[in-house]
């Protein structure tokens, strides 16, 4: 499970310094309203990255704790990502309604 979320933190950090600069279909937060608007788009690929770093971050902290101490957590570690992401998620919605 480390490697995947080693994969996936160091996507995020590329996703925090090479944000898309219009909405597309291949890359960046692709959910809720973020294409309404270039503002949006920008505020809302901003916020999920710095989410996604917090979440790939904890995560990978609690994986390698568990690694050492040799106990098999991961059902644990998928529902903490599932979790995170729903507050992500509704987070980032939030906060682009606030725009509106």
């Amino acid at each position: 499970m480390i490697p995947i979320l080693s994969t996936l933190l160091i996507l995020t950090i590329i996703l925090k310094f090479f944000t898309p600069k219009k909405p597309n279909y291949l890359f960046g937060y692709q959910l809720g309203s973020a294409k309404k608007s270039i503002e949006h788009w920008k505020i809302a690929n901003r916020c999920a990255s710095n989410y996604m770093i917090l979440i790939y971050g904890l995560i990978m902290g609690l994986a390698l704790i568990f690694d050492y101490q040799k106990y098999d957590g991961e059902i644990l570690l998928l529902v903490l990502l599932v979790v995170g992401f729903i507050i992500m998620y509704f987070s980032i919605e939030k906060r682009l309604k606030k725009i509106d």
